[in-house]
């Protein structure tokens, strides 16, 4: 069973916006309910291993020593790529579903490097102070474009040059970093970019929910939602620690 027709410009032929009050307002729930449950399985995949490991479970304790080797920028190079992937089966019913958690839990896998090194050298008050930036500046964000009904997608251009900008600049910085450059300054400046394009990419993937996703795409749309989300708590709390340090 497909999705409900799409026009040839990719627009729904009925978006969101365009229908009743209380059917939008049960699509943005669905949205935003599936988002909450993605975010949740992101956490849970970053704090079972580390409880797993003080357990002294032995599969955790694999499972941590295997994240820890991989460096940040690597990991923050394998969350763009794979959001490219997520991407090109969103709109595959079933398949979708499956990816959405199967990348929570790789995503929160490929953070666990970072979250650890938080933990270590700044303690548990930043990865909150993260989380509640976070949370502030998503909810800000989109609820914005909930309430405003503005149109944001003329903003996907500017945000696909900068989305390829950074995966450039990351893997400039990483083959930098292998010639044993030091590439604090330019890993900040990386964070601070990232939370500046992934505040475009909330605007931009809420508007898209609202007009130009049917109200039967949910897990497309709540998809999009999830990687903005992930992202800019990685670049958030990356931010947080270069100015402790």
């Amino acid at each position: 069973m497909s999705y409900s027709a799409m026009r040839a410009d990719g627009i729904a032929r009925v978006p969101a916006i365009s229908t009743t009050g209380e059917e939008r307002i049960a699509f943005i729930q669905k949205v935003y309910s599936l988002v909450f449950l993605g975010v949740t399985s992101f956490a849970a995949g970053m704090a079972l291993p580390i409880a797993g490991t003080m357990a002294g479970i032995g599969f955790f304790e694999m499972w941590l020593r295997a994240a820890v080797g991989l460096p940040f920028i690597v990991a923050f190079i394998g969350i763009l790529g794979t959001s490219f992937l997520v991407h090109s089966v969103s709109m595959v019913r079933g398949w979708n579903l499956v990816a959405f958690f199967l990348m929570s839990q790789l995503w929160a896998f490929l953070t666990l490097p970072l979250v650890l090194f938080a933990l270590k050298t700044s303690g548990l008050v930043v990865i909150l102070q993260a989380s509640v930036l976070t949370t502030v500046v998503f909810g800000g964000l989109t609820g914005f474009v909930l309430i405003s009904k503005k149109d944001f997608h003329f903003l996907g251009a500017i945000l696909t040059i900068g989305l390829f900008l950074l995966l450039g600049v990351a893997l400039c910085t990483w083959i930098a970093s292998l010639f044993g450059v030091n590439v604090t300054v330019m890993s900040t400046a990386m964070a601070a970019f990232s939370v500046i394009l992934f505040s475009g990419y909330v605007l931009y993937d809420t508007s898209n929910m609202m007009h130009r996703y049917a109200t039967d795409m949910v897990v497309p749309a709540a998809l999009a939602l999830m990687v903005d989300f992930i992202i800019l708590f990685r670049s958030i709390l990356m931010l947080l620690m270069s100015r402790r340090s």
